[in-house]
């Protein structure tokens, strides 16, 4: 066996370093966090990505281990390895001010990404992104140019209620599905949708019961008798959330504090919001809500198949 040197070191820690992000994603999928990052569509490429690492990983320690026997150069840079040229050394960097500024480029992601609490960002951001509530400009709400009646085998006068520009068809479709429920529940599936939806037909959801549970928030603009019942809207991944949310209206809104997470049942109405029209709630009950350990909602670009 050879003298132990400094690269033999760097060949073990740049293993324990894959190794150690190939169990970091591994405990997130296990234990179902990951979805706090990513979409549950990408979860398989994240899958994937650890399983790739962990790959790596072995093939490093391999190379570490027959390392400290004979020296193993692995590359391809056509070079003959028994001339000691420094212009061509394969040796770790002999500055520990740069080897340390190498390696925290990758331990500090582990640190952050082990010993930080996994949670959900809800109020915080939505202060900073600011809250979708949907709607449409109120001088066009009542605009009903190039109106049409959906073909249908339903109700003659459900599809006269719902009659629609072409753009807004499967939203109109959507809505008539809601309209006959007794009380339109905001599940986490096609929330955005929905959202969409009822905002499109405000009038006509006027006096509909609807049930809906999310985070409390306030922002600029609403009086003291309101609040915004959101929720964090994520289409890939972290990077890209967005808050949608509903207006609130009751006499007891000042006693629910912000990101606090409630089921509200009340009835649908509308108002103007920063020159937009767009449903808010009329409360008639309110009750405290478990947060989700995944409490995202997802868009579906398929759902006018689906209805």
């Amino acid at each position: 066996m050879r003298k132990v040197s400094a690269a033999d070191g760097h060949n073990f820690l740049r293993a324990f370093i894959l190794l150690a992000f190939a169990c970091l994603i591994g405990y997130l999928v296990i234990s179902g966090d990951a979805l706090l990052y990513v979409a549950p569509k990408l979860i398989v490429y994240l899958v994937a990505a650890g399983a790739g690492l962990l790959v790596i990983s072995a093939f490093q320690f391999y190379i570490s281990i027959v390392s400290l026997k004979q020296t193993i150069i692995v590359c391809q840079c056509g070079h003959d390895h028994d001339d000691h040229d420094e212009q061509h050394s394969h040796e770790p960097s002999n500055s520990p001010w740069k080897n340390v500024l190498i390696y925290s480029m990758f331990l500090l992601p582990l640190v952050l990404g082990s010993l930080l609490p996994n949670t959900a960002l809800a109020g915080s951001l939505a202060s900073k992104r600011g809250m979708n509530l949907g709607g449409v400009a109120a001088d066009q709400a009542a605009a009903s140019a190039e109106m049409v009646e959906l073909q249908s085998d339903g109700d003659p006068a459900l599809r006269s209620l719902f009659r629609t520009t072409p753009i807004n068809r499967d939203y109109a479709k959507l809505g008539m599905k809601l309209y006959q429920q007794n009380v339109i529940e905001m599940k986490d599936e096609w929330f955005i949708e929905k959202l969409q939806a009822l905002n499109t037909f405000a009038d006509q959801f006027a006096g509909k019961e609807i049930k809906i549970t999310g985070f409390v928030y306030r922002e600029e603009g609403i009086s003291g008798s309101q609040f915004i019942i959101g929720r964090l809207a994520m289409t890939h991944c972290i990077a890209d959330i967005s808050p949608y949310g509903i207006i609130v209206e009751s006499p007891d809104a000042g006693n629910y504090s912000d990101d606090s997470w409630i089921t509200i049942t009340g009835t649908i109405d509308s108002t103007i919001f920063h020159g937009i029209k767009v449903i808010k709630i009329n409360v008639e009950t309110i009750e405290p809500a478990n947060v989700k350990n995944a409490p995202y909602v997802y868009p579906d670009w398929d759902f006018a198949s689906k209805l």
